[in-house]
């Protein structure tokens, strides 16, 4: 895998994610489509298994910096960990079912997007919860959370859906190795 053109295409995803926010806000409830995940999703799909793992710990820690929560006494506290590990559980689903996906079809991508970032926004929740059940310095309410993440990570299936077709035509400069058996064990 080519790191400099995974982390070239992160930084874009990432910059299009924060510079889009107030235009793809879904309403004041805070629901956003996400263009990380989809290019977590290309990568799970198509990567060899420790460097997907290293890409979903890299981009959660990077959106656990960029995605701070609101302090009771008005500030923000940034918390390293919650997005990186649902983004390695949402990983590690998609590389259990990968040898039985259809990979260059961009409705695979938006279905595998809409699951991993279900499954790491999930996650996600469970941790902010659970960190604040002795502890309430943060602005917290589960049940808001659970609600606008499971709206966002349906959005996230249109960004899946465009960003697949960049993806595709891009794939090839990612330097993907072929070993990854499909469902019928031949490789691609």
């Amino acid at each position: 895998m080519n790191w400099i053109v995974f982390i070239l295409i992160a930084w874009l995803c990432f910059g299009l994610e924060l510079a889009l926010l107030p235009v793809f806000d879904a309403g004041s409830g805070g629901v956003h489509p996400s263009m990380v995940v989809p290019l977590l999703v290309f990568i799970a799909m198509n990567a060899p298994r420790k460097p997907t793992l290293w890409c979903a710990i890299l981009l959660g820690v990077v959106m656990d910096l960029l995605a701070p929560i609101a302090a009771v006494d008005g500030g923000t506290i940034t918390i390293i960990g919650p997005h990186a590990l649902g983004y390695l559980l949402g990983v590690h689903f998609v590389m259990a079912v990968r040898g039985m996906l259809i990979r260059r079809n961009p409705l695979t991508m938006v279905v595998m997007s809409i699951l991993v970032m279900l499954i790491a926004q999930i996650v996600v929740v469970a941790v902010f919860t659970a960190r604040g059940i002795g502890d309430s310095s943060i602005v917290w309410d589960a049940g808001t959370q659970l609600q606008q993440r499971v709206f966002s990570s349906l959005y996230t299936g249109i960004s899946a859906l465009l960003l697949s077709f960049l993806f595709f035509a891009i794939g090839p400069f990612f330097g993907f190795a072929s070993t990854v058996p499909t469902r019928f064990a031949r490789h691609i």
